[in-house]
């Protein structure tokens, strides 16, 4: 099994000017872009302008299982599955009730003992979640815009409202692509994309944007939905010939 990437560095990056995340937000307000291109430039502008993230992700939960569908990193996988494995974690209680988590310490933070411990290990001492709210019912996914962070106390008062206005941006975006495709569908294609994005990252060291612009240049040149080639992606491990 592939070990995950280090975290991306983080350090001492100046707060981002009022007038640059303004244009940030305008731009991807302005997008005409699909809806996980969107996403995904979300996720990028968190860990660009957001002071102290190193990974930013967005999760979906759905009967315990959880699943990433738009992530900075392929390190974000390895800290889903912990937290599905520990039965819990900050993603998940910001996801299924809780509006922002805040972990700023995990080698001090009794509430998850067994997810702290594997974060640990993979880099990760500070969390921020934000719920994402989404249409919901029996099927649907509940969903959280994480923000991870290498050191403790990574996130300021600062960084953590600007993440509050990403987590908004998100929730808007979703809540478009479920009134056109309908809730299931909607998520469930955020899955495959992301499951796929994620295969590609970890097997050839690409990018988030890297592996997406993959994706989407086998959809064009097969002429099918990338929905049609994640779902390949996922099931082969690699990329249709």
């Amino acid at each position: 099994m592939n070990q995950p990437s280090p975290v991306p560095s983080a350090n001492s990056r100046p707060g981002p000017p009022g007038r640059r995340l303004a244009s940030a937000l305008r731009d991807l307000a302005s997008r005409q872009s699909s809806v996980d291109e969107t996403l995904q430039a979300a996720v990028d502008l968190c860990v660009e302008l957001i002071d102290g993230c190193g990974v930013a992700d967005i999760m979906f939960l759905q009967a315990k299982q959880t699943t990433v569908p738009v992530a900075s990193d392929a390190l974000s996988r390895a800290l889903a599955q912990a937290q599905q494995h520990a039965d819990g974690g900050p993603c998940v209680a910001a996801a299924f009730g809780e509006e922002r988590v805040i972990a700023k310490d995990h080698r001090n933070d009794q509430r998850w003992p067994d997810f702290a411990q594997q974060a640990i290990e993979l880099g990760i001492t500070s969390v921020v979640s934000y719920q994402l709210f989404l249409h919901r019912d029996d099927d649907d996914r509940f969903g959280a815009l994480n923000l991870y962070g290498s050191g403790p106390d990574a996130f300021d008062e600062r960084a953590i409202e600007i993440g509050e206005v990403f987590a908004a941006h998100c929730t808007t975006t979703l809540a478009a692509a479920i009134s056109q495709e309908g809730a299931k569908a909607a998520l469930q294609t955020r899955d495959l994309i992301g499951q796929a994005k994620g295969i590609l990252m970890e097997r050839h060291r690409l990018t988030a944007d890297q592996a997406f612009e993959q994706l989407s240049t086998a959809s064009q040149q097969r002429n099918v939905k990338l929905r049609e080639v994640a779902e390949i992606v996922t099931s082969t491990g690699k990329l249709p010939d």
